[in-house]
């Protein structure tokens, strides 16, 4: 009789064991040391994007803003959110990202990494430094993740094993920002919902580690992956809108330097049509940079292209250029 109650618990054992495992529970934040079995399910594939072979368009990426209410709300996802749309933004090969750092030096720790917002008086300051076109900026409004069963479980050698269904929400409220402007372009409510059911077999608990494979596995973290590629596709979609555009750096005879290069997709041949930029058109309620005059002088192609900068020639129109003045892709 004993030999048939315990060959009934381990078959029960490996029943449980071959459901999804969830390794993972962001509700706690104390650490754990018991032992956790990992997923057998894989974290579902990341997004495989086309290749991109046009020129790269620079956008800055600020800590995104937590307004999550409830036991996240404390805690610093803001940053790992940030990283997250970086890395996703920089694999789709259509983008320079600004790091993180740059913008620290720009804006000051106290104002990004406290508030994670960009003000409209600053915004222009970034982008002409940085030289970035768009700003992007988040606000988590969503991050959840509900349990349910699993209250007595069956006790085995020291872990508890129960059914759990897992159900997980995260909502990231995005908006592009002009660089030179400080105005808001547009804004998209990125969204990613799991559910999910399976076991727990202990659990590993502590602050949100976005990088880790519970936290990847997890239903929160495959919402979460969901609402950053939510997100990308806003903003690839966006920028296919915004043209690339490139400054004068100096000129030198017939030589016109250009800030772009390799690193941004730029091939010799291509050609830009060349705006001089005249005086800046201020709004007098605000103080704000709102554009300036632009002329279309002529046409510029690049020839020599080196890995930070190019060199192009005039090979239309009259001129003359200076340094600060705009080109664009034609």
């Amino acid at each position: 009789m004993k030999k048939s109650f315990l060959s009934l618990v381990w078959l029960l054992l490996i029943a449980c064991l071959s459901m999804p495992v969830y390794a993972y529970d962001p509700m706690s934040g104390d650490q754990s040391d018991s032992d956790s079995r990992p997923s057998k399910k894989s974290a579902p594939a990341e997004a495989v994007y086309a290749p991109y072979t046009g020129p790269k368009k620079r956008v800055a990426v600020t800590k995104f803003d937590n307004k999550v209410q409830g036991t996240y709300g404390s805690w610093n996802i803001g940053d790992g959110m940030a990283e997250q749309l970086t890395t996703a933004l920089i694999k789709t090969g259509r983008f320079v990202v600004v790091e993180r750092q740059a913008l620290q030096d720009v804006l000051g720790e106290q104002e990004l990494g406290q508030t994670g917002v960009i003000k409209k008086e600053t915004a222009a300051k970034v982008g002409q430094v940085l030289g970035a076109q768009i700003i992007v900026r988040g606000v988590v409004s969503e991050f959840e993740q509900a349990e349910s069963g699993g209250g007595g479980g069956i006790g085995i050698g020291g872990f508890r094993i129960g059914g759990k269904s897992s159900n997980a929400h995260v909502g990231i409220d995005i908006r592009l920002i002009d660089a030179t402007s400080g105005q808001v372009l547009t804004s998209h409510n990125a969204v990613g919902k799991v559910e999910s059911s399976g076991v727990s077999v202990g659990v590993s608990r502590g602050i949100v580690d976005f990088g880790a494979d519970s936290f990847k596995n997890a239903p929160i973290g495959q919402a979460t992956r969901q609402a950053i590629e939510d997100a990308v596709k806003f903003i690839v979609d966006t920028m296919e809108t915004v043209p690339f555009t490139a400054k004068v750096i100096k000129i030198e005879g017939k030589k016109i330097y250009i800030n772009i290069g390799s690193n941004m997709n730029v091939r010799s041949g291509t050609k830009m049509y060349a705006y001089s930029i005249g005086e800046d058109l201020v709004d007098p309620d605000t103080g704000l940079r709102l554009g300036a005059d632009e002329k279309l002088l002529g046409t510029v192609e690049v020839q020599d292209v080196q890995s930070k900068f190019s060199i192009g020639y005039m090979v239309s129109g009259n001129g003359p250029l200076k340094r600060g003045d705009v080109l664009k892709l034609q």
